[in-house]
């Protein structure tokens, strides 16, 4: 029994009861899982995951109420789920590649190949199904804002006690193999200026999620007053802490993010007094802000070797190293483990911070097209349904994702789903 246990049994049981709300409660709290957090550790036996434990529960508990039960009428009832081919061909992607990878056991690969399919594509589709009234999306948004105002909180004891994080550690001590986990974010890196955690696994996921959320919660407080209908004060406040967790992590990718997804939502007046407070916020919180000036002004110079990340020259070099493992294996790659395979073969791969890099490596000519497919479906309804926040979202996603590895796709697709559902509500006039 740990910490997380304590967390997700109390759900589990609930689920019993009710478990439409438990997994809508569940979905909430998935920012804080890794696939480093066990569900159960035990000698001789292969690490069962708390996220996939998690999600298999759900699956069964779902697939099981569609077979006996009759449809709920649903907001998603007359609308067919939209990604329907391009998570097929990702799944056969992933399959296909963890069944022939020639370095890996076919247990492992296929138990990995599972697991990525499970957590990425088939817990986004679950959610996409159980959003199926206004106060479902409502129990998710409350959810959301309960966890991330933890993180917030966390990350402000992180960020002024020397970026110590106890919880990162304990998270460490349940994990036999724990590399990753007990990297020392306040001395390596960004010029010695530390980088903060929170209750996620890394600083690179803290401001993925944190990023995305910053965008969400916005457009939602600025077109669905209704459906996230929290005091003026509290959305502020919210809102701000996200942005300075944001900035804690003293990440780029984040930090871009949010700046291209802004450019598509808000108005030019918008623009124009944000241009006019900005100085004043910087000057009143000159102290917390200037440690982070760097990373910011990277993002425009990213040769700049003091700022952190990969330089111009190292991304080719990656991506010629990237090419040249393709063609050893050009069709379905090597499957998910590949890319720890051929890092400490090939140094010069430096951790493949780029989708496009990591692609090549473990899904090989099949998994690129798969993936290509995905963003243009998104891209394609984002268009159809003229929604700024969609659009604007996914090509922010698509710069990331091709620029570094700092953003979870899978919580991306959920918040993308819920603004798509508000916007059949709109046009159904349920709200």
């Amino acid at each position: 029994m740990n910490l997380f246990h304590l967390i997700y049994l109390p759900i589990i049981l609930y689920a019993f009861k009710d478990h439409h709300r438990a997994f809508l409660l569940y979905a909430a709290t998935t920012p804080m899982l890794s696939n480093l957090i066990p569900f159960m550790v035990s000698s001789g036996l292969p690490l069962v995951q708390m996220e996939t434990f998690m999600n298999t529960f759900w699956l069964m508990c779902i697939g099981l109420d569609y077979i006996f039960n009759k449809k709920t009428k649903a907001i998603s009832n007359n609308v067919r789920f939209p990604f329907k081919r391009a998570f097929f061909f990702c799944a056969v992607s992933l399959t296909l590649s963890s069944l022939l990878s020639s370095i890996t056991p076919l247990f492992q690969a296929t138990m990995t190949g599972y697991q990525e399919i499970l957590n990425k594509f088939v817990f986004v589709y679950l959610l996409w199904r159980e959003l199926k009234r206004p106060e479902d999306i409502k129990i998710f948004i409350k959810g959301l804002m309960v966890v991330f105002g933890i993180a917030v909180i966390y990350g402000f004891y992180e960020r002024f006690n020397d970026f110590h994080n106890p919880l990162k550690e304990y998270s460490a001590s349940l994990n036999p193999d724990n590399e990753g986990l007990t990297f020392d974010y306040r001395l390596e890196g960004r010029a010695g200026t530390g980088r903060a955690v929170s209750i996620f696994n890394n600083a690179l996921a803290c401001s993925a999620y944190t990023s995305v959320a910053i965008v969400f919660f916005y457009y939602i407080n600025t077109k669905y007053k209704k459906i996230w209908n929290s005091p003026a004060w509290l959305k502020i406040s919210f809102i701000c802490g996200l942005c300075f967790l944001l900035l804690f992590t003293n990440s780029r990718g984040g930090i871009l993010y949010v700046g291209i997804s802004m450019l598509f939502i808000l108005k030019f007046k918008n623009i124009l007094r944000l241009s006019l407070f900005l100085p004043f916020i910087i000057v009143i919180f000159y102290d917390w802000i200037s440690p982070y000036l760097l990373t910011i002004t990277s993002i425009v110079n990213p040769d700049d070797g003091e700022a952190g990340g990969s330089s111009f020259t190292m991304r080719i070099m990656q991506f010629l190293a990237a090419i040249q493992v393709l063609e050893t294996s050009p069709w379905f790659g090597y499957g998910l483990k590949g890319e720890g395979y051929w890092s400490a073969l090939r140094p010069e791969l430096l951790g493949l911070e780029s989708v496009w890099l990591k692609l090549p490596v473990n899904q090989g000519i099949f998994g690129i097209l798969a993936q290509i497919y995905l963003y243009y479906s998104l891209i394609k309804l984002a268009i159809d349904k003229s929604n700024r926040y969609m659009l604007g979202t996914t090509l922010a996603c698509v710069a990331i994702m091709t620029a570094t590895i700092g953003l979870n796709i899978a919580f991306f697709m959920c918040l993308f789903f819920v603004v798509y559902k508000l916007e059949i509500l709109k046009e159904k006039k349920y709200a």
